[in-house]
């Protein structure tokens, strides 16, 4: 996207911040409202025929950028000496950090304190009874229960009330005992110390659990400032899924002035550092920083992935290609360079206007597609796209149908390397190939199912409907529409209708219908109906990640740990990083 030959008065520009899209505005609204913190540089922007990037990223907004990073820098400099418990940490509390050391913060909602006005409300307040009214209840209790003498009445009265009695104060019991529980339980979990949290910290960060390893690391800074190791074993983490680029640069900065650091532990660092240059889109230095890795370690796949997507960043498409496939010709189990391989290749394809050398991406992608579900969806749409530019009409259309047979939304089950920027294989820069794909074949049911599940990635479930209703009106039979219908509603929570869909006999021979009904079942709880989806699956597929999940899942609830165990250690040695079987192993360990 280049701005620069747009006047700056048209309002052509939109900002994608946290979940909203704002404009359109100019240039000059835009670079205001950075000036103003109204919007981050880690926000997103586009032209209106353009394509979503990183504000930091864009070329219209350097110079801004540029004054922003250097005030953060200032700022930084003089926070760096507070404590890090307090400061740095959390999530959840309002920090006075830079942006680019933060999430993206929560709009929060204008609360309307106004009472609201008031109406007609029947006054409900207890009147109190007059002496006389007292006098007239004591003589109709008198007169309804017979005189003081009849011994048996009072004993039947008596007998109620210590019923009620007891019934009352076992109820009492109930609820101490309840409350008890939950108190000794708040104060078990309160007990855990510092070194015990950063353990914690350390495990789930060794296990793939970042989310966790970074809460465990939260409450240990809260305790008191983690020593220096710690800051250093948990920078990479802080980097990569806290935002807080600035702050693990700054810690593997000073880790590699000290002395006795081992090779690896200098790649490490080296690796850290470059990332977080690429994610505030300094380029150029997170080259420099690579390549002091590489003169360490020259093979170091994630430097070497790191250097071409960061080719494939500044639109060197052939260069990018090249390193890339030099990568996966060396690594051939290496998902990220063969999909950065598919991301360079066609884009370099409609540079040269010659896209027939495609035909060996297309046999790559082929060859690896089984291997793993680990961006599997993702490099199917690359084979759409890439045979449509061929011109190959027939290998679009079973591409379309490979596509459609997977199930959706798989990308974020899967844990991401700490040590590669691979946002560039998200969905945000993936839905420009989907829409060139469908504008470039003749429309049928089964394109827009596809278009249909690529707006949904990104969170546009409108337009998903939108064209899915369309592909339903032209093929309201066709079994890869239905299932599509189905992901939809069940990703909007539409669980009973997608059911139905399920159930129909038109999807008997897809084999994803009973994945997807078995990630149902699970959400509703429904062991029975999750046993009989996934072992349909197994009987034909024991490598499924989902499924050996899927039967854990049932063999937990059933009280089969070690069946559970069982599913779960054969589901990780076919995906090491399919991140339900991770959670679920941890949950069994620490029970």
């Amino acid at each position: 996207m280049n701005g620069d030959n747009v006047s700056s008065i048209e309002k052509n520009w939109l900002v994608k911040s946290s979940t909203r899209i704002l404009g359109p505005f100019t240039l000059a609204e835009v670079t205001e409202q950075l000036r103003t913190k109204q919007i981050s540089i880690i926000d997103e922007v586009r032209q209106t025929d353009g394509r979503w990037s990183y504000i930091r990223e864009n070329q219209s907004f350097m110079e801004i950028v540029k004054n922003i990073r250097e005030e953060q820098d200032n700022n930084s400099e003089q926070t760096m000496t507070q404590s890090i418990a307090h400061h740095t940490m959390t999530r959840t509390d309002i920090l006075p950090v830079p942006d680019e050391m933060t999430l993206t913060p929560t709009p929060v909602p204008n609360l309307d304190l106004t009472p609201p006005p008031i109406r007609d409300i029947k006054d409900v307040t207890p009147v109190p009874q007059s002496p006389a009214s007292r006098s007239t209840a004591t003589a109709t209790v008198t007169k309804s229960y017979g005189a003081s003498g009849d011994s048996r009445l009072q004993d039947k009265i008596r007998g109620k009330s210590n019923f009620m009695r007891w019934a009352l104060l076992g109820a009492a019991v109930v609820v101490v005992g309840v409350v008890f529980v939950i108190l000794t339980q708040k104060d078990k979990n309160k007990a855990l110390g510092y070194d015990e949290l950063m353990n914690h910290a350390l495990r789930y960060k060794s296990l793939g659990l970042y989310e966790k390893s970074l809460e465990a690391y939260q409450r240990a800074s809260k305790l008191k400032e983690p020593d220096m190791e710690s800051q250093v074993q948990m920078a990479t983490v802080l980097i990569s899924e806290d935002r807080q680029s600035l702050m693990g640069r700054r810690i593997l900065e000073r880790a590699l002035v000290q002395e006795n650091r081992s090779r690896s532990e200098i790649v490490d660092a080296y690796l850290g550092i470059a990332v977080s240059y690429m994610m505030d889109g300094d380029l150029k230095q997170a080259e420099d920083t690579l390549q002091k890795a590489i003169g360490h370690e020259p093979f170091n796949i994630s430097a070497l992935l790191n250097l071409a997507i960061i080719q494939l960043k500044k639109g060197n498409y052939g260069e990018a290609m090249r390193d890339f496939d030099s990568i996966y010709r060396k690594n051939p189990g290496s998902v990220l360079a063969l999909f950065g391989k598919a991301m360079a290749s066609v884009e370099y394809a409609k540079t040269v206007n010659e896209p027939n050398f495609l035909s060996t991406l297309v046999a790559d992608i082929k060859a690896n597609i089984q291997k793993t579900g680990y961006l599997r969806q993702e490099l199917l749409l690359f084979l759409v796209y890439a045979q449509s530019l061929m011109g190959d009409v027939d290998g679009v259309n079973r591409a379309v149908v490979q596509f459609l047979a997977e199930m959706p939304g798989q990308a974020r089950n899967y844990i991401h390397p700490l040590q590669v920027e691979w946002r560039f294989t998200q969905w945000d820069y993936l839905e420009k190939y989907c829409a060139e794909a469908f504008r470039k074949q003749p429309p049928h049911a089964e394109l827009k199912a596809l278009r249909s599940i690529c707006l949904m990635e990104v969170n546009r479930d409108s337009d998903a409907s939108k064209t899915l209703q369309e592909a339903l009106a032209e093929a309201p039979k066709d079994p890869y529409v239905l299932i599509t219908q189905a992901s939809y509603l069940s990703k909007v929570g539409r669980l009973p209708e997608a059911l139905a869909i399920l159930k129909m006999p038109e999807l008997s021979q897809i084999s994803v219908k009973n994945l997807l009904m078995g990630d149902i079942c699970i959400t509703t709880q429904d062991m029975a109906c999750a046993q009989t989806a996934y072992t349909h699956i197994y009987s034909s597929d024991k490598r499924s990640a989902p499924t050996l999940y899927g039967l854990a899942w049932v063999m937990m609830k059933s009280n089969n740990r070690p069946m559970a165990y069982d599913y779960v250690r054969a589901g990780l040695q076919a995906e090491p990083n399919y991140l339900p079987l991770l959670e679920l192993r941890d949950q069994l360990e620490s029970e």
